[in-house]
């Protein structure tokens, strides 16, 4: 919920105790950017992000963007989805999003992310990037998903999915795991068989 990572940058809230930087930077092998997005420190909920581009939501200050490589795009997303980490659940390859962002919110995101985009759920579940979490190199779902969607959504990201919780059976995986292909920081109530799932469902 407070962190968004991807393979080289790392947003975390502004003013975090300095061991717990030194923690983040070492497990995730990335640069660390301090901010914060509309005042507030959810950066997991607030934004998304892969190797084109980074997605801020539309409470974001101008004065809040980071400076960041020219190459990388930046955007803003103007939708009534402000939660975009919530919503969009996106790798390299693909991003699938929540069935009610509007068709110029899906051109954006793939503008932006330079990826194909598609709408969709986890059963009943609308919020696709609190409950589940993507990489370069795997992907996890939560426990209502069938083998069929789980081969499905694999072949679309381009990685092998699985499925599994994290804090002691929460399905809001992305709510409770911070990854990339480097490393992983964990939800400190995950039980050992939780983090052994998502270590080998992240290919860790």
């Amino acid at each position: 919920v407070y962190m968004r990572t991807w393979e080289n940058y790392t947003l975390i809230p502004s003013n975090m105790d300095r061991d717990v930087k030194s923690l983040v930077s070492e497990s995730l092998k990335t640069e660390i950017i301090e901010m914060t997005v509309g005042g507030s420190k959810l950066l997991g909920s607030l934004t998304v992000m892969n190797s084109t581009g980074i997605i801020f939501s539309s409470i974001v200050e101008e004065s809040e963007l980071p400076k960041m490589p020219d190459d990388l795009n930046i955007a803003v997303i103007r939708d009534k989805l402000n939660a975009v980490g919530n919503n969009i659940l996106a790798n390299n390859r693909a991003a699938l999003v929540h069935q009610e962002f509007r068709n110029e919110s899906i051109r954006l995101i793939q503008d932006t992310l330079g990826i194909e985009v598609m709408r969709g759920m986890f059963g009943s579940v609308k919020t696709v990037g609190s409950c589940g979490l993507v990489t370069t190199t795997g992907l996890v779902l939560p426990p209502n998903m069938s083998d069929e969607e789980i081969d499905e959504l694999g072949k679309f990201f381009g990685v092998k999915g699985r499925v599994g919780t994290a804090n002691f059976g929460s399905i809001y995986i992305g709510a409770s795991v911070v990854s990339n292909s480097k490393g992983a920081l964990i939800g400190e109530d995950s039980t050992t068989v939780e983090i052994s799932n998502l270590e080998e469902a992240l290919n860790l």
